[in-house]
């Protein structure tokens, strides 16, 4: 089977089949801990990408921890990357405003604003800012999995995936890994795809994200500058690709109800049948369709995200108990007569105020002994702290798209049941007018009627079998037996009316009759 294997780049095939090359200025962004300081470079030729990955970019050996990013700016984005002055400033104004938790870990500030306008279009994600041996090089410097390939071809599917391997740099020993990839889908404008490679035993992690407008690029540079603690947690990028996405669908749900709404409502304003026949209405009925079938696929590419945000949360409970569970149990707690720690919180409270020096922590944590204090516990620690509030945030967000997907549900239901009134309408319309047509034809038959036994009469007098001329040249005389045509057409017409008035009019009506005599007794 086709499943993720061990220490596996991308292949020369998928490099020259699924990636295409433009190159160009590309942001990097590296985030070292513990200082949390942020660093963003613009690189362009080969040669700045190999003196940077030469001297700047850690690796897994290094023991270095920290995370690093390239936003592979999308193909069409003009705008100058920021320089560190810019970046400057951006932090300033950061650390003047209060920070949120979902700004901290992937969150979504100015929501409201969704989706931006960009003058890329609908480009394709595969489109890369380097050449093809730089992007080589950095596959094999990033740790990239070969899997992203796969996960990026599939333009059409929304994708979340991890997999547990071991990665290495060429010739060098590999190490536990965490790969994560996640694909937005291209049904929409701004497609992203994300790649992650994040090693927990050095607490470092490499990571692209594709297809980045310059306003993604702005908004990721922010969330990272305000990671704090959780920049070390290995589903910080995946928990802000979420976020992006969900800006972006929710934009698109908008603008999408908007329009069906727009539809329904000109069910409500159709023309009259007359009209209809004089008028196409072809192009009206292609647009209904269409945006019922855009809505109901609008919808089921919610269903799929959602369903991979699911898939996130779940992995946030496999990391709490795996990667970050507590080797051995720190829930006792350490009393004394000056103070009480608890090891759950690692907390020191003093039972009495004079005691709480503002040294008096620091001082009792270098007295302590190792066996009651650990770094890395304290890592597991904070790490399960930002797991519960990364899951609860995918939790909340799942909840936001579980109430779109019912709006737009709502929406389809009552476009097929709005569309189904008016059909009803159009054969109540239809049913009168023929009701109209049917009264205007009886009296055409009645006046039918009434003169055909004239004329089939008169056609037969009018035969060589009656004289109606003398044989002098005195002129025209009227024959005395003028009055047998006189009294046949009368009867005739008489009895033809009488026969139709009985067939179709006394006897319906009797039946009529009956039935409603039936029905009484019935009853």
């Amino acid at each position: 089977m086709d499943w993720p294997k061990e220490n596996l780049g991308i292949s020369d095939i998928d490099f020259r089949n699924v990636f295409k090359y433009e190159p160009k200025a590309t942001r990097v962004v590296r985030l070292k801990r513990p200082e949390n300081e942020l660093t963003v470079m613009s690189l362009e030729t080969d040669e700045d990408w190999e003196e940077w990955m030469d001297k700047e970019l850690p690796s897994p050996d290094s023991r270095e921890p920290g995370l690093v990013l390239i936003l592979a700016r999308r193909t069409g984005q003009q705008r100058i990357p920021m320089m560190r002055d810019e970046l400057a400033g951006l932090e300033k104004g950061l650390s003047q405003r209060s920070m949120t938790f979902p700004m901290e870990v992937g969150g979504a500030p100015n929501a409201e604003k969704g989706l931006q306008p960009s003058l890329s279009g609908r480009r394709s994600a595969r489109t890369l800012p380097f050449t093809l041996e730089t992007f080589k090089s950095i596959s094999k410097r990033f740790c990239l999995h070969g899997s992203i390939a796969r996960v990026v071809s599939r333009s059409d599917v929304p994708v979340f995936s991890r997999a547990e391997l071991q990665m290495g740099l060429p010739g060098k020993p590999a190490y536990p890994a965490y790969v994560y990839n996640c694909r937005s889908t291209n049904a929409w404008d701004m497609d992203l795809a994300l790649t992650v490679t994040h090693f927990p035993g050095s607490r470092l992690t490499y990571a692209v994200l594709f297809g980045c407008p310059t306003y993604i690029e702005e908004e990721v540079i922010k969330r990272l500058s305000s990671a704090g603690e959780a920049a070390g947690y290995p589903l910080l990028l995946p928990g802000i690709f979420a976020e992006l996405e969900r800006n972006r669908h929710i934009k698109i749900v908008e603008d999408y109800m908007d329009d069906i709404e727009e539809k329904i409502f000109e069910l409500d304003s159709r023309p009259s049948i007359m009209q209809q026949m004089h008028n196409s209405n072809t192009d009206r009925s292609r647009n209904k369709r269409s945006q019922w079938l855009d809505t109901t696929y609008l919808r089921n590419g919610l269903i799929t995200w959602s369903e991979q945000l699911a898939k996130m949360t779940r992995h946030t409970d496999e990391l709490r108990d795996t990667l970050f569970k507590p080797t051995r149990n720190h829930n006792f707690q350490i009393e004394s007569d000056d103070y009480k720690y608890s090891k759950s919180t690692q907390k020191l409270h003093f039972n009495r105020r004079e005691k709480h020096e503002p040294n008096a922590e620091k001082d009792w944590r270098e007295r302590m002994d190792e066996d009651y204090w650990d770094e890395d516990e304290g890592h597991k620690s904070e790490m399960r702290k930002i797991g519960v509030k990364v899951n609860d945030r995918l939790h909340s967000i799942i909840e936001e798209y579980e109430e779109k997907i019912r709006e737009c549900t709502m929406r389809v239901d009552g476009m097929a049941m709005a569309t189904q009134w008016s059909h009803g309408d159009t054969n109540v319309e239809i049913a009168l007018a023929t009701g109209r047509d049917s009264r205007h034809m009886r009296t055409i038959s009645i006046v039918t009627m009434v003169f055909l036994p004239g004329t089939f009469f008169a056609t037969i007098f009018s035969m060589q079998v009656f004289n109606w001329f003398p044989g002098g040249d005195d002129g025209t005389v009227v024959s005395h037996y003028i009055w047998i045509y006189v009294l046949i057409t009368v009867v005739a017409t008489l009895l033809t009316l009488g026969t139709w008035y009985y067939f179709v009019v006394w006897r319906h009506r009797a039946r009529k009759e009956v039935e409603e005599d039936e029905i009484h007794l019935m009853a």
